[in-house]
């Protein structure tokens, strides 16, 4: 079974505004929400898939009560560790060609609460596969750490979709993929990244430090597929723009859901790339027909190592 684990969950706002006036009264259009959060949106991606997951991490109050409303609707299944405070909620504004993100940081979690969430993740099997996406929570700035270094001691398979910030937490504990943007990968490795051959550079650099396979996302310059044997990269598809919000999450989930279905890197790549795309160029996340749009415009090509 997989396993997706969101820390910080959010309920999403979502709404186009046109001009922001300052001071004064604004009134959007198409306003509508959502349950948030990359653990989240990876579950949900992958039902829209095909793929069967299991939603974890921490959920209280009003906005949890939505979120938990939402993966039932969706037929997900969930196993959330309560908690009394409400989980975060944060605002999505689509302006013309931008969008503002206004992210609250959400509650404080109690040491026994992350001992709960730990005790469940220590009850996964060998073939399960957990996915922990997002930033931490409040109170607990080591978690991503500690749920790798779980994972490795039990022989669980691990993903990690974090902020850069996150890594020396948990590469050495050899994570099945992780999947940096070029400006994650220069947070944490101290630099900035513009070229194609710096993001090989320091993916393989990631690769020594423990990580088993790299995708890297380069916005307008496609992305980077790497691991020990094979280096790949995709063109980008130019399309409208609908919303960039959970782009990374699908093409982690579509990686995930194509991969383990029959183990074929490069075929799990394209395919990853073209949910990726999907999430971007149509409302809403992916979904199975979406991504099948694009499939076959993903063009991915081996690089030399």
């Amino acid at each position: 079974m997989i396993y997706t684990c969101t820390l910080n969950p959010a309920v999403d706002y979502k709404f186009n505004l046109e001009n922001v006036n300052i001071g004064k009264l604004n009134r959007v259009e198409n306003a509508n929400f959502f349950a948030g959060g990359k653990g989240i949106n990876v579950s949900i991606v992958l039902k829209n898939l095909g793929t069967d997951s299991i939603a974890t991490g921490f959920l209280g109050g009003f906005t949890g009560d939505f979120i938990k409303s939402t993966l039932k609707n969706r037929n997900i299944k969930y196993e959330f560790i309560d908690i009394e405070l409400p989980s975060r909620f944060n605002v999505k504004i689509k302006h013309p060609h931008m969008e503002t993100e206004i992210n609250a940081d959400g509650p404080h979690i109690s040491n026994s609460k992350m001992s709960e969430l730990l005790i469940f993740i220590q009850e996964m099997k060998k073939d399960d596969l957990l996915i922990t996406g997002g930033s931490t929570c409040k109170g607990q700035p080591e978690a991503h750490g500690v749920i790798a270094q779980i994972c490795h001691e039990h022989g669980i398979p691990f993903v990690m979709d974090t902020p850069g910030k996150y890594y020396s937490q948990f590469l050495k504990y050899k994570p099945f993929l992780v999947k940096p943007n070029i400006q994650e990968l220069g947070d944490y490795y101290g630099t900035k990244i513009t070229k194609v051959e710096q993001a090989i550079f320091y993916g393989k650099k990631l690769l020594e430090e423990g990580a088993e396979r790299v995708i890297i996302s380069m916005g307008k310059n496609g992305s980077i597929y790497l691991d020990q044997y094979y280096i790949y990269r995709s063109n980008l598809i130019h399309s409208k723009v609908t919303s960039s919000v959970g782009s990374g999450d699908s093409m982690v989930a579509g990686f995930i859901s194509s991969y383990l279905s029959d183990k074929d890197t490069q075929k799990a790549y394209q395919f990853a790339v073209a949910v990726a795309q999907a999430t971007t160029f149509h409302e809403g996340l992916a979904t199975y027909e979406t991504t099948m749009k694009y499939y076959y415009d993903v063009n991915v090509k081996e690089i030399s190592k």
